[in-house]
Order: structure tokens, then sequence, then C-alpha cells
């Protein structure tokens, strides 16, 4: 029995996987055609400040470099620093994406794996959603390229590399939080996963708790019968607040990455660059006693995290 719900457990992070750097595209805003995102577009110009997201990946001439653009400015330069992005480069990015024809953008570029290549891979990548459109468009290794989606990623990235030295850069997970706690990071910078599964999971079913971009979402889980609803709402000041606090205390770097519990559980957190995972559960071998003020710590953090999970 319990060997199935190890396996049940596995195959949940392998549907679910640990925490990329790349956004995953949750949101319920609808695919857009050329016309209606050229109008949002033309629309959010003649309003400067209109609230967008915009992320945009891509290995050129200058190396590898990617940012993510929060509605309001907070932005993460290359997954490592966190900047502001003032209203009028926000303008300038929307007329560059408007000027150089992105609404008209094919969904994906080249991509033919030729005799003897591996598997394509993503060389590029645009992603915009303005309310209520959303587009993407990539450009993937082998086939034909375009030249156009190149240029268009290099010149979004060059205006915000532009404020990439004055960018806020955590030294350490920790310092992070810390950082986090006094303001000089924005919750957008933190992202946070946390499995939490009974053990009788086929009486009450568990739950999975998710930050990422400044929101929330919580979802009920049960191995192999039942994996809830989706959705995502604002995170509450107040709870986030008391979220990083009990983060802060927890210690997390000097935290060993298994622990024990009578119940499943998975923590994975992420400021910027810096990620803990740290798995607890019935290990039969693991001396708990041994561990005793990391366990303390880690257990200390579970109610804040369950509360904020209801």
């Amino acid at each position: 029995m319990r060997m199935k719900r190890l396996l049940m457990i596995c195959l949940f992070l392998l549907v679910y996987g640990p925490i990329q750097a790349q956004e995953i595209d949750e949101s319920d805003q609808q695919l857009a055609t050329p016309e209606q995102l050229s109008a949002a577009l033309g629309q959010a110009l003649k309003t400067p400040g209109s609230p967008f997201h915009l992320q945009v990946n891509c290995n050129d001439q200058k190396g590898i470099r990617s940012f993510n653009l929060f509605p309001g400015g907070v932005t993460i330069w290359n997954g490592r620093s966190q900047v502001m992005v003032p209203v009028a480069t926000q303008t300038a990015l929307l007329k560059t994406l408007l000027e150089q024809g992105f609404p008209k953008f094919e969904a994906i570029y080249g991509g033919k794996k030729r005799p003897g290549e591996a598997a394509a891979r993503i060389t590029c990548r645009i992603g915009l959603e303005l309310e209520p459109w959303q587009k993407s468009s990539e450009q993937r290794s082998g086939g034909d390229q375009s030249a156009q989606m190149t240029g268009l990623a290099s010149a979004l990235l060059d205006q915000v590399e532009a404020f990439a030295g004055a960018g806020v850069t955590p030294n350490s997970l920790q310092d992070g939080l810390d950082k986090l706690a006094d303001g000089q990071l924005a919750p957008q910078s933190l992202r946070l996963r946390f499995l939490d599964l009974p053990t009788r999971s086929y009486v009450q079913p568990g739950t999975v708790l998710r930050l990422r971009g400044g929101k929330a979402s919580r979802q009920t889980y049960s191995p192999g019968r039942n994996v809830g609803q989706l959705t995502w709402e604002p995170l509450d000041q107040e709870q986030f607040s008391k979220l990083v606090s009990a983060l802060q205390a927890a210690q997390l770097d000097n935290l060993p990455g298994n622990l024990w519990s009578e119940d499943q559980l998975e923590l994975e957190v992420q400021v910027l660059a810096f990620r803990k995972t740290i798995l607890a559960r019935p290990f039969t071998r693991l001396d708990r006693a041994a561990l005793e003020p990391e366990q303390q710590r880690f257990e200390s953090l579970l109610p804040v995290l369950r509360e904020l999970g209801r």
C-alpha cells in the first residue's frame, strides 16, 4: 500500500513537475486574431500604464536573455534580478510589438527535425497577455528560421536590459526572503508549491497550493482519483506577509531535503534564482529525533501553508 502511494506521488511530480523558470500560461484569456490584438495594442498605446503581461526568452547574438514583465512594471530579468520598468518603456514595448507586426506572427517558426538531429528546442519565444487577449509565438531550432521573430525579441530585450543594472539581486534564498519581507522584492519574485496529502487521502483529499506572479491557486488532489479545478486569484497582502515571515523563520537554506511526517508533503520555494525543495513523509530510515530542531522549524511553517492552502 505504501509503495503504491509513493508511486502515485512520483506520478504527481512527473505530471506537475518542479517549478520551472518559464511561466506556464494558465490564464483564461482568449487567443486573439491579428485584428483583435492590433486593436487592443492600439487602445493600450492611447492609455499609458495599461496593464499587460509580457514574456520574452531568446538566444540571440548577445547570448541567452529573458524577461518576465508583470502588470505594473515589476520585471524579472534573466531569472536572477528584479527590475522596475517605467511606464514610458512599457508603452515603448507595446509600440514595438505593434510596429514590428507581432499580431500577425505565426505561432511556431522552424522546428523541423533533420536526420541525425536532436528534437527541436525553443530558441526564442514571445508571449503577451493584454486583456482579454493572449498570443504567443516561438521559434524552434531546425527548419526555416524567422529573422523577424529574432529581431523583435532582441529589440524588446534590449529595451528592458537598459534597466538591468539597477536590479535587485539576492545572494541566497534567505536573502531573497529577507528582501521580500522589507519590500525590496515584489511578491512576483516568489514562487511556491506545497503538496499536502493526508495519510488517509482516500477519505480526505489532499491539496496543492501554488504561488506565482503575485497570485495564488488552491487545488484538491487525490492520487489516481481526483484533481480539482485550478483557479487563480490575487494574493491577500496580510496572508502573504505572514507567509514570508514564516518562511524566513524556517531558515530553509539550513533544512535537509528529507524530513519526517505522517503525511506526504512536498514544499518547493523559489525566489528568483534560488530554490529549495523539501520532501516530508514517513521515511523508515530517517531518525526524527536526530533532526528535532530542523523538524520543529519545518513543522512551525505548516499551519501557515495550510491556512493559505484553504
